[in-house]
C-alpha cells in the first residue's frame, strides 16, 4: 500500500491533485479533506495502489524484442533469446535473436562457430 498525503490551499487543489494521482494510481480510499492546524490550507490523505501490470504484454509490444534476423522479426521471449551486439538507427544495442535465426544467419555468412 502507497499512503499519500495532499497538502493544498483549498480543497479545489486538493481534489485536482488527488484526481492527477487516481490517474496513475488505484486509489483504495480517500479521507475527507481536512483544514490544516496551522489554518493555512487543507490536507486530504489517500491510500493507493499500483495498478496491474501484465509484463509480458508489455514485453510482446516492444518492437525491440522482435528477431534481429531480417526475415524473421517474430517476438523473441528473453528466456530464449540470443544477445547480439547489432547497429541500429539509435546506436549499438544488443539485440534478441531465435538461436535458429542465429545459426542460420552464422551459416549463410560463413561464420563457424
Amino acid at each position: 500500500m502507497i499512503r499519500v498525503r495532499i497538502v493544498a490551499d483549498d480543497v479545489d487543489q486538493a481534489d485536482a491533485a488527488a484526481s492527477a494521482i487516481g490517474r496513475v494510481l488505484t486509489v483504495t480510499r480517500e479521507r475527507r479533506p481536512r483544514p490544516r492546524r496551522s489554518g493555512d490550507g487543507v490536507t486530504v490523505y489517500l491510500n493507493a495502489e499500483l495498478p496491474p501490470v501484465d509484463l509480458d504484454a508489455l514485453d510482446r509490444a516492444d518492437a525491440r524484442n522482435r528477431c534481429g534476423r531480417g526475415d524473421c522479426g517474430q517476438y523473441v521471449p528473453l528466456d530464449d533469446a540470443q544477445a547480439v551486439p547489432t547497429v541500429d538507427d539509435d546506436g549499438v544495442r544488443y539485440a534478441r535473436w531465435h538461436p535458429a535465426c542465429l545459426r542460420a544467419e552464422q551459416r549463410d555468412r560463413g561464420i563457424t562457430g
